[in-house]
């Protein structure tokens, strides 16, 4: 649930447009615990004003899929999922998945406490990509519990996270995941824990290292995951506006949440974000 919930909010940075815009290739890189393959991606986009375009060229993710990209054209508000392979596409909305991911927290009585999130360092960080930066060093801390047909558990999480931020790239498409209103969950404590993460910095960050460990209190067993995600290279280009336009002949589907609408044969309903139910 908690790499589900991460899928979520954590996903995208930036995106694409027209005349000058910016090109960006960006790699993640994951080792250690559960889950940690699922986490490896790399990408590449297309950013300009409101505009974004973000494509995965390869990903360990199963919730997405490769070729497939996010495009937006008024700085995040509005999103689609684009499938060229199937020639589909498929709107996305912030707020209902988080309220789905809410209602999948609620079936598995998962509950955060305390979080707390705590600034350990802040200095300038030198050039990243010729640009210079502000280094960020974070550690956030809570506790979890989890209890599915009469199976309880409980967990502590600290995550240390060093982040190299450039504040110049302030455009609404380079900042679709840092919303000035954090999206909801609606319970509160998970939603105070979402909204002090995406409140931490201003700006882009270009490159993050992010080391979690967990610690099952009963068995006293740890876990510890590290993810490292860099911006590999950035540069202004000439970006077409035809860059950011859906072809005429892709068919809109029905964006389908897990566990929903699961297509006879498909074993990943969730894969819908890239071409599920075909409306009509």
């Amino acid at each position: 649930m908690k790499r589900y919930v991460g899928a979520i909010l954590a996903g995208v940075l930036i995106a694409a447009s027209a005349s000058a815009g910016m090109y960006y290739e960006a790699k993640t890189t994951a080792q250690g615990g559960r889950g940690a393959d699922a986490q490896r991606a790399t990408v590449r986009a297309w950013v300009d004003d409101d505009n974004a375009k973000v494509e995965f060229v390869e990903t360990g993710n199963p919730l997405l899929t490769a070729g497939g990209y996010m495009l937006t054209r008024d700085g995040g508000e509005t999103m689609y999922f684009v499938n060229p392979k199937d020639k589909t596409y498929a709107k996305y909305d912030v707020k209902a998945m988080m309220q789905f991911a809410g209602g999948m927290t609620r079936m598995v009585n998962l509950k955060i406490t305390n979080p707390r999130v705590e600034k350990l360092e802040e200095r300038p960080g030198g050039l990243v990509l010729g640009m210079p930066v502000i280094y960020y060093k974070f550690r956030t801390s809570y506790g979890s519990s989890m209890s599915v047909m009469g199976f309880k558990s409980e967990s502590q999480t600290e995550t240390v996270q060093e982040m190299w931020v450039v504040s110049e790239l302030l455009g609404r498409a380079f900042g679709t995941w840092l919303r000035k209103e954090p999206p909801s969950m609606g319970d509160p404590e998970m939603d105070r824990l979402i909204a002090l993460e995406i409140g931490k910095v201003q700006g882009v960050p270009l490159k993050m290292v992010t080391t979690s460990t967990v610690t099952e209190r009963k068995k006293g067993r740890t876990e510890t995951t590290s993810v490292t995600m860099e911006v590999t290279k950035l540069e202004t280009v000439p970006v077409p506006e035809s860059t950011f336009v859906i072809p005429a002949n892709y068919t809109e589907t029905q964006l389908v949440p897990l566990g929903e609408g699961g297509q006879e044969g498909d074993d990943n309903p969730f894969s819908k974000m890239f071409g599920g139910k075909k409306k009509g």
